[in-house]
């Protein structure tokens, strides 16, 4: 009954691109001063911000494994000790994002 049911559903969003009319869409590129230029301060950040947290991240457990190998008092939980690793990497993220966006600003 659910193998019915499956292809009945695929057949179903199947039909309407055979009988709907071609979209007449032509590409026009985006002008220079479409969006403000917070919107792509802030792009810019959020990109650095996620790119970076592929560096910082490990880095985080590292700093994190050596702190408790010198008496660091750490959590019982599994999930607590990941939980704080993952704020100290998305707080360095965050401090290399917002040192971006300084020197963008003062440079000027």
């Amino acid at each position: 009954m659910r193998k019915a049911i499956a292809i009945l559903l695929i057949f179903l969003m199947a039909i309407p691109p055979v009988f709907s009319d071609p979209i007449e869409y032509e590409y026009v590129p985006y002008e220079e001063e479409e969006f403000p230029i917070w919107s792509y301060e802030l792009r810019r950040a959020e990109s650095i911000f996620f790119g970076s947290l592929v560096i910082t991240f490990p880095v985080a457990m590292g700093v994190y494994a050596l702190g408790k190998q010198f008496g660091m008092p750490t959590p019982p939980e599994t999930y607590q000790e990941v939980l704080i690793e993952a704020g100290i990497a998305a707080g360095l993220s965050l401090v290399i994002a917002l040192t971006d966006w300084l020197i963008g600003r003062f440079s000027e």
